[in-house]
């Protein structure tokens, strides 16, 4: 992850295997106690609709680490004893609440996400970005992935989205097609492969 602040343009950047204990510490410091930090709570109930609260605490060894209250739980629990899902979606959700007015780089998306819970994830990436000012770049190899981008799309007609593929045409040139949100349409329908 990089966050990087240059001439006012924010820019959050998350890897494949997602953020490091650290790094969530640093993007949830940058957002606590303030209407953001709802958000990323509201993220998490996507997957886990029970948690209320967030905090980050010292483990037995001094690293901050997630910690969730559970409805129903009297202390609280690791965020990570609920599924790479939940995980993953806390860097997703850290990383657009710390890009106001920036860029989001988010790399293969959808991983420790279930393929039933995609389209949400999408509806909360199109929804962040338009609320914060957010240029989200996100990659995937993922069909499902890509079914649930378009399918985010076609319900969010005022966002502009488009899927773009790359492709090595030789000679160390890159060729890309771009697909509208009409055309998405298209292509998931027709399940026409554009990984």
């Amino acid at each position: 992850m990089t966050v990087r602040e240059d001439d006012s343009i924010a820019t959050v950047s998350v890897g494949p295997e997602g953020l490091s204990g650290e790094q969530i510490g640093r993007l949830w410091d940058a957002i606590a106690l303030t209407d953001l930090e709802e958000r990323v709570i509201e993220a998490l109930r996507l997957i886990t609709p029970e948690i209320e609260r967030l905090s980050l605490v010292a483990d037995e060894v001094g690293r901050r680490i997630a910690v969730v209250k559970v409805l129903g739980a009297n202390v609280p629990v690791p965020l990570r004893s609920l599924g790479d899902g939940v995980n993953r979606l806390l860097g997703t959700a850290l990383s657009l609440a710390n890009a106001r007015n920036g860029i989001a780089l988010l790399d293969e998306v959808e991983n420790g996400v279930h393929y039933s819970v995609q389209p949400k994830v999408w509806d909360l990436i199109f929804s962040t970005a338009q609320r914060l000012n957010i240029q989200v770049f996100a990659t995937t190899h993922s069909w499902d992935c890509i079914d649930a981008f378009q399918q985010a799309a076609v319900r969010d007609p005022h966002e502009e989205a488009a899927l773009i593929r790359l492709d090595a045409v030789g000679g160390g040139e890159v060729r890309a097609t771009i697909f509208d949100e009409r055309e998405l349409s298209v292509v998931a329908r027709e399940e026409i492969e554009v990984r």
